[in-house]
């Protein structure tokens, strides 16, 4: 199981013990966010369980931090207490719209998360996080006026411990809700990645492959 920085898990940590209401779906450490009058950079995507009755977990985070540094950001899917936006739903599963501001510069996508909470009278409140058994880094050049879209991550468990992502293209879609929160937002540029090097946690239409 790979960690995540505790600049970022510390500020995941807070967002997920605050009480009811409602959540933005991108968090992002306050030393990566542009000043008013700094350049920005934007990753766009969504993320959501593909069944929410087969939900992995209520909270589900894709993790991304600068190169060299230790702080991060997370596009995040909440489905419970103070949930995320549920920006997108189909017959089965919703999902969420991230859009991470980011000061411009080398980043990664390095992670993801599953994570609960359960309350017994006698244990308290007990938690479990899931990420990937093996590290993968993909690397993520954000130049100053620019928006990327990394796709849509739907959830799935594909039995037994093995929980992962279900990639896919839907630009059209994601972009229109991101402009009702970004109206300036730049045009979006589909980030190409080789998601490869994440199976089997992150699976790619064969078509889609580079």
């Amino acid at each position: 199981m790979s960690r995540f920085s505790r600049p970022l898990a510390l500020l995941l940590m807070a967002a997920a013990l605050t009480g009811c209401g409602t959540q933005p779906a991108a968090v992002v450490s306050e030393p990566l966010l542009p000043g008013p009058q700094e350049p920005v950079a934007y990753l766009v995507g969504s993320i959501g369980p593909q069944s929410l009755a087969a939900s992995p977990a209520p909270n589900q985070r894709l993790l991304f931090r600068k190169r060299g540094s230790a702080y991060g950001a997370a596009g995040v899917w909440v489905g419970m207490g103070r949930e995320t936006p549920q920006d997108v739903k189909d017959a089965t599963g919703a999902a969420s719209v991230f859009v991470l501001p980011l000061k411009p510069g080398d980043y990664e996508f390095y992670d993801f998360q599953f994570f609960s909470s359960n309350y017994s009278p006698y244990m308290g409140t007990t938690y479990t996080s899931v990420q990937a058994r093996e590290k993968f880094n993909l690397p993520l050049r954000l130049q100053p006026g620019k928006a990327y879209y990394l796709g849509e991550f739907r959830s799935l468990c594909l039995g037994g411990s093995l929980c992962a992502f279900r990639w896919r293209d839907q630009q059209a879609r994601d972009e229109a809700i991101a402009r009702q929160s970004v109206p300036g937002l730049p045009p979006l540029e589909l980030m190409p990645l080789d998601y490869r090097s994440a199976a089997p946690y992150i699976i790619v239409p064969q078509e889609a492959r580079p």
